[in-house]
């Protein structure tokens, strides 16, 4: 089972996003129907930007209106409010709800970027919940796609992407073992990757894929692609 959550951050204003994480191999369009769409609270908002109607929306309703509620309520659609003073975020909420619901593979959409940066982190930080453990959780937008690495020892992860395409590997424990890649300009072979220098930044792919391994730590892996296009009729 499949799903997308649309947190409340920076969708870019793009209605072609899904499309970009489709085109990116992150989902499967035809593989068990359509996915699961579940919205962070005002992330039922950016959903629409995106060409995506929820099925269900989770928050804490602060970053929607009343008339906001009533209206996707009138849609059908099931919007569940919690009390603002929680332990979790919206975003954790609609993850946790996706993983209730039996999703093996979780494309976080909105989760990058905007103006807060905190909430970008925390973002990240939920890829290292047990929960997610055999599960795929990638947090995406139009150009980048972030993994986390380590719930599995040892870890190995497949890219799809083309030459010229940029992998980071940013260490999220003190010390990330036997880093082992390939398909890339600067390759590992089994070295120490540790938390704080930046020599993990900034690699480039050098094929149609690339393949890293690690075997202990907790490790980020953030695969960046070329701008999209702009199409511009005359």
């Amino acid at each position: 089972m499949k799903a997308v959550i649309v947190a409340d951050g920076d969708v870019q204003g793009r209605h072609s996003q899904f499309h970009s994480v489709l085109d990116a191999g992150l989902l499967d369009p035809d593989a068990d129907g359509p996915p699961l769409v579940i919205a962070a609270d005002g992330g039922a908002i950016k959903a629409e930007l995106v060409g995506l109607v929820p099925d269900l929306v989770v928050g804490d309703a602060d970053s929607l209106t009343p008339q906001a509620i009533e209206r996707l309520r009138g849609r059908g659609i099931e919007v569940r409010v919690h009390p603002q003073d929680k332990s979790e975020s919206d975003t954790e909420l609609c993850l946790r709800e996706a993983v209730h619901r039996g999703a093996t593979q979780v494309v976080i959409l909105g989760a990058l970027g905007g103006l807060r940066f905190d909430h970008a982190l925390a973002n990240l930080l939920l890829l290292t919940l047990p929960e997610l453990t055999g599960r795929e959780v990638v947090l995406a937008d139009a150009t980048t796609s972030v993994r986390v690495m380590g719930s599995r020892s040892p870890d190995l992860l497949h890219l799809h992407g083309a030459p010229g395409d940029i992998v980071s590997l940013l260490p999220l424990t003190e010390v990330v073992n036997g880093v082992q890649t390939t398909g890339l300009a600067y390759p590992l072979a089994g070295e120490q990757l540790r938390q704080g220098p930046a020599r993990g930044l900034s690699n480039v792919m050098q094929v149609d894929g690339a393949t890293i391994s690690i075997d202990g730590g907790r490790l980020a892996v953030i695969h960046s692609r070329p701008q999209p296009a702009v199409r511009v009729d005359a």
